[in-house]
């Protein structure tokens, strides 16, 4: 077990972080946490993003049945927006992108316990059989023969092991999600072309929600809220074209549900003074994006509310939603400067 995970562990075992969230939430008056999550399924592949397992992420939402009050985001929101002071202790569920996956294992176990959660939808990859830019690129390098990819600017990587081809998919994901969209499209093209991998026709819809299942979902408890059409860093491209992915993606949604969509997520998480004031002339009530350890306040901006990814190891995880790594991190900041 690595040093952090038997750390982690340890601190659990013994009580420290209960002790940890009991002390904070006296300080602060209140520990509202709102956590990320993308997949949950119980079968792993090499190429997409790793999910949780269903077991896991019901225990996760047991405990916090038992532990926490859990709320709607909107109902989080009403309470920032209002000035009211924030419950004692709560959690907000959000998920993001629209995998299938969310409909198959984790909006069973959500009914079960009939707590609120919301979908962020990328909505040009619902129903259309489209994959995600990450998992293109992602299953092209797992399922290459070429032992060697030479991508200019991208860099040149082995491929001849399962852990080269692992190292060679998160570097080239990370470099073209700095790039501008229309560069970042192009490369993908050139890897698919050097790679000379067909990505199988049904890929996408078999990842991926359907608006079936959304209304499904959306008719019994689940809320939706928009992430883009495309999921593009919005930071990116042009203004005028990050506008369109915000007010295409909130129409592409209340069309399909005929409800009105009134949150947002920031793909990658990127935001800047001027998106965030776009979403908020919008007609959205607030936008989360990410901040590992970030719990909210009553102070928080609702245009920029952050969220905790949910991880497989709950102690780990533990350590991220009581506070405990947030508030090291900003010790840390505070002691640079």
């Amino acid at each position: 077990m690595e040093i952090k995970a038997l750390a982690a562990a340890t601190a659990n075992h013994l009580g420290l972080l209960d002790a940890y969230t009991f002390f904070r939430r006296k300080l602060t008056k209140s520990q509202v946490v709102i956590l990320m999550y993308h997949r949950v399924s119980p079968s792993k592949d090499n190429w997409s993003l790793e999910p949780l397992s269903p077991q896991t992420f019901e225990r996760q939402i047991e405990y916090f049945c038992r532990k926490y009050e859990i709320l709607d985001l909107g109902e989080l929101v009403q309470f920032i927006q209002q000035g009211k002071s924030l419950p004692q202790k709560a959690m907000v569920i959000t998920f993001d992108d629209g995998y299938k996956d969310n409909y198959l294992y984790a909006y069973p176990i959500l009914k079960k316990y009939h707590i609120p959660a919301i979908i962020f939808l990328t909505t040009g990859h619902i129903g259309t059989g489209k994959l995600f830019w990450w998992d293109k690129v992602s299953y092209v390098i797992q399922q290459t023969n070429v032992g060697q990819l030479n991508l200019d600017e991208l860099g040149n990587y082995s491929l001849q092991s399962e852990l080269d081809k692992s190292h060679a998919s998160f570097i080239i994901t990370e470099r073209l999600k700095k790039l501008p969209e229309g560069k970042k499209e192009r490369l993908i093209e050139k890897l698919l072309s050097t790679a000379a991998v067909e990505l199988p026709p049904n890929l996408g819809k078999e990842l991926i929600l359907s608006w079936d299942e959304v209304v499904e979902m959306s008719n019994n408890g689940i809320s939706f809220g928009a992430h883009s059409v495309n999921h593009p860093i919005l930071t990116n491209m042009p203004l005028e074209q990050a506008k369109w992915e915000i007010i295409q993606s909130k129409k592409d949604i209340e069309g399909r549900i005929c409800k009105e969509v009134i949150t947002f997520s920031y793909p990658n998480g990127d935001f800047s003074p001027e998106i965030a004031k776009f979403i908020q002339e919008s007609g959205f009530s607030c936008a989360v994006s990410v901040l590992p350890g970030k719990l909210i306040s009553s102070k928080d901006n609702p245009y920029e509310l952050s969220r905790i990814g949910a991880i497989e190891d709950f102690n780990k995880f533990k350590v991220m939603f009581c506070g405990l790594w947030g508030d090291l991190q900003g010790m840390l900041r505070r002691g640079r400067r």
